[in-house]
């Protein structure tokens, strides 16, 4: 199986949660209120992102391509890479996981996923371009464009 790698941005809905990420072994996002996502149509998706917050256009369209990479493209054992600042964290991805307890606005981190981190708080700058590239993308989720030989990641995520 060829892994596919993602970048993560660490704020669902709005809060800092880099170390929580580390700590807890997870990743995650926001957009409380959608429920659980198991076996969702990315129709049915797209019906509860306009029905509980009012999206349409650019911006429904730039939320259901977050959520959808990380509840279907995702697939456990491929490898995602986050980072604070400079420091940059990188590990295998488990499986999707709702977190009804936390589905609420002040929570707002039910859509989660565990990770088993290879790599935890190395510099950016130790890394290739590529890299670099991949973890400056402006998306919530992004799937690198990149093999995952031509990130040069070490032979522990391979």
């Amino acid at each position: 199986m060829v892994k596919s790698v993602f970048q993560l941005k660490t704020k669902p809905h709005g809060i800092q949660r880099y170390e929580e990420f580390i700590k807890e072994n997870k990743i995650g996002i926001g957009w409380p209120g959608i429920s659980n996502l198991s076996n969702v149509s990315k129709e049915e998706l797209r019906n509860r992102l306009r029905a509980v917050y009012g999206y349409s256009g650019a911006r429904l369209r730039n939320a259901l391509g977050a959520i959808w990479a990380f509840i279907d493209t995702m697939k456990e054992g491929d490898i995602v890479m986050i980072r604070k600042g400079s420091l940059v964290s990188i590990g295998l991805i488990g499986p999707y996981q709702y977190e009804e307890q936390l589905d609420n606005d002040t929570d707002g981190f039910c859509h989660q996923r565990s990770v088993d981190w290879i790599v935890v708080d190395e510099d950016a700058s130790l890394f290739n371009e590529k890299v670099r590239e991949t973890l400056n993308h402006r998306g919530i989720v992004t799937k690198c464009k990149y093999d995952l030989s031509e990130l040069e990641l070490g032979s522990e995520l391979m």
